[in-house]
């Protein structure tokens, strides 16, 4: 399968970065894209990171963002 254009290491740091903003200013609202990120992440790379942390972070988003929801 050929690399789509523009989906090089620089825009999956540039994506990295910008999911990184969003957690760290907790800017749940935006959850689902960076989770959505990682999800496409470990599709392409899946030996990046580990499985149970990836579980993990992914769990904390979903319960952050369903906490919102109930608010």
């Amino acid at each position: 399968m050929a690399t789509p254009p523009g989906a090089g290491p620089a825009a999956l740091r540039f994506a990295a970065a910008a999911s990184w903003q969003v957690v760290r200013g907790r800017c749940v609202e935006n959850f689902p894209r960076v989770l959505e990120f990682l999800r496409s992440l470990r599709v392409a790379a899946p030996g990046l990171v580990r499985y149970r942390h990836h579980e993990r972070l992914c769990m904390g988003l979903k319960a952050k963002s369903a906490l919102l929801l109930i608010q």
